[in-house]
């Protein structure tokens, strides 16, 4: 029996200079962007969709500099690192440049995309991100290689493209604890959970099958987001009068996101052991509700 062929498009490109290589990809299923500074996917979007990542036009391609926008790796410390407070936030891998190990097409069309990041540091594991671009997008992280006992944390910080992120409302975390972290947050509705200005939440405990939805009517659409190795999720945008001050951001960008993120925090207490893996895995889904 033939199979069907299919057309897939992979180039890598330096539109940002020689120390910034990115991965472009067009599939019929879906359109995608991949920064290997970072391990850091900028964009994606099912085919017949906008944009489900939003990446900030202001972002800045600076070597030592976590970018703005799209789904940064915190790993493998979410926060401050808790051995030596002296240690960059949130890890590494956001700065780091990973190497493109592998492709594979899948039966469905389904793009993956298999990068690595060898120790950074002594003693430190190694990580591989699994990246799957369909009409879904699959990602997991691995922690692998480790070397010796050690507190673990890690997130998947991913900037949600939205309409307007005051007028989105998140379901799934309605019977969650959190804890906000904004000074200056705003009193919100909870039920569905309708952000408002400056939100800096971090839910846990938030059970592994628990599903996190986004509902964007003015986009007239919803994304799901599937969690596993995850006890935890956070939600945030720093509102338009913070975002005024970032230069990689602005006011007027901050309205077009709201970031959910896949995480496993301090709170969770892990400890990873010589010779063990984690895998800490966000599946994203859109469907239309036109």
């Amino acid at each position: 029996m033939n199979q069907e062929k299919r057309t897939v498009m992979l180039t890598t490109e330096y539109p940002h200079g020689p120390q910034f290589p990115i991965l472009r990809i067009k599939t019929e299923l879906c359109t995608a962007e991949i920064s290997l500074y970072g391990g850091h996917i900028l964009q994606w979007a099912p085919t017949g969709q906008l944009p489900v990542i939003f990446m900030s036009p202001k972002a800045a391609y600076t070597p030592g500099k976590a970018l703005r926008g799209g789904m940064p790796i915190c790993w493998p410390w979410f926060g401050k690192n808790p051995e030596d407070a002296t240690l960059p936030a949130h890890g590494v891998a956001r700065t780091a440049l990973w190497q493109h190990a592998g492709t594979e097409e899948l039966e469905d069309g389904t793009l993956r995309i298999i990068l690595a990041l060898p120790p950074t540091q002594e003693l430190m594991p190694s990580a591989a991100l699994i990246i799957e671009l369909g009409s879904e997008l699959l990602v997991s992280l691995m922690t692998m290689d480790v070397q010796r006992t050690m507190p673990f944390s890690a997130a998947m910080h991913t900037y949600f493209a939205v309409s307007d992120y005051e007028t989105v409302a998140i379901t799934g975390l309605e019977e969650c604890a959190f804890t906000e972290y904004a000074a200056d947050a705003t009193p919100h509705c909870e039920d569905p959970l309708i952000p408002a200005g400056h939100i800096d939440r971090i839910y846990h405990p938030v059970p592994e099958e628990q599903l996190i939805t986004i509902h964007d009517p003015a986009w007239e659409r919803s994304i799901n987001i599937y969690r596993a190795g995850s006890q935890s999720a956070v939600v945030w945008n720093p509102g338009q009068e913070l975002a005024t001050g970032m230069a990689d951001l602005g006011a007027e960008a901050a309205r077009g996101f709201l970031a959910v993120e896949t995480a496993a925090v301090p709170a969770e207490n892990l400890m990873l052991r010589c010779g063990e893996t984690h895998r800490l895995t966000t599946r994203i889904q859109v469907i239309s509700i036109r």
